[in-house]
C-alpha cells in the first residue's frame, strides 16, 4: 500500500507541474489546462492514466488478501456476525427457505437480512437450482445463484449451500470480499488511458528545417574555349 501511495503521489505531480504550466503560461483554467496538456502529448499523459489503472489493480488484489469468510447452519430467526477488514460488524439473520418452479427449474432459495453495524441493509437472496425435464427429471447437477451486495469497500457474497433434511435449516457461507469494485474501475482507466495513448493526433508536427549549404561558384578551365 506504501508503494502504491508513492506512486500515485508522483503520477499526480506530473499532471500538476504541466497544469501549472499551462495556466501560467496560457492563464488558462485547471480543467482546460489539463484538457489541453493531456490532448497535446497523448502518448506521455496517457501511459501515465495507463500506470494509475495497474496501480488500481494492484491495491484491489491486494484487499483480496483480508477476505473473511464464515460457514453457518441456522434456523429461522437465528443470526451470525461476520467483521469486515474495514471494522464494520455485519450481523445475517436467516429469514426462511422457500422453494417453487420457474420455467424449467425447481428452484430453493434462502433469504438473509443483512445488517451493517446494527442499521438495516436489505435482504440478500442465494438460490439453489436444479433443471429438469417435461417429466420433472433432473437434467444437470444442481446450481448455485450466489447473492451479492456491491460496494465500495467490500463485496457481500451470501452462498446457499443447501436446506437440512428438507427444512427450513440453511447451511450457508458469509463472504466479505474487499475492493472488488475497484478491480473493475482500474480496468477502465486502464482502457481509458490505452485509448487516450492510441488516440491519432495530439501535439504539433514538428517539422525540422533544412540547412542551406553554403556554396561557392567557380569557372571552369577551358569552358570559354568550349563555348567558342
Amino acid at each position: 500500500m506504501a508503494l502504491a501511495g508513492f506512486v500515485a503521489g508522483t503520477v499526480v505531480q506530473e499532471f500538476q507541474r504541466g497544469a501549472r504550466a499551462r495556466m501560467r503560461m496560457h492563464q488558462e483554467s485547471l480543467a482546460l489546462a489539463l484538457g489541453r496538456l493531456i490532448a497535446r502529448n497523448r502518448r506521455r499523459y496517457g501511459g501515465y492514466l495507463v500506470h494509475v489503472g495497474v496501480l488500481i489493480y494492484c491495491v484491489a488484489f491486494t484487499g483480496m488478501a483480508f477476505k473473511r469468510e464464515q460457514e453457518a447452519t441456522l434456523k429461522p430467526g437465528q443470526s451470525v456476525e461476520v467483521r469486515s477488514p474495514f471494522g464494520h460488524t455485519y450481523t445475517f439473520t436467516h429469514l426462511g427457505v422457500s422453494q417453487f418452479e420457474s420455467l424449467n427449474r425447481i428452484v430453493t432459495a434462502g433469504t438473509v437480512e443483512v445488517k451493517k453495524d446494527g442499521k438495516p441493509a436489505g435482504l440478500i437472496t442465494s438460490e439453489k437450482r436444479q433443471h429438469v425435464d417435461s417429466f420433472k427429471r433432473p437434467t444437470f447437477e444442481p446450481s448455485t445463484e450466489v447473492g451479492i451486495r456491491s460496494g465500495l469497500q467490500e463485496d457481500i457474497y451470501i452462498v446457499l449451500a443447501g436446506v437440512v433434511n428438507g427444512t427450513e435449516e440453511a447451511v450457508y457461507r458469509f463472504n466479505l470480499n474487499p475492493l472488488v469494485w475497484w478491480v473493475w474501475f482500474g480496468g477502465g482507466v486502464l482502457v481509458l488511458g490505452g485509448l487516450v495513448t492510441m488516440w491519432p493526433g495530439g501535439g504539433p508536427l514538428i517539422r525540422t528545417r533544412r540547412s542551406v549549404q553554403a556554396g561557392y561558384e567557380a569557372t571552369l578551365a577551358g569552358a570559354a574555349t568550349e563555348r567558342e
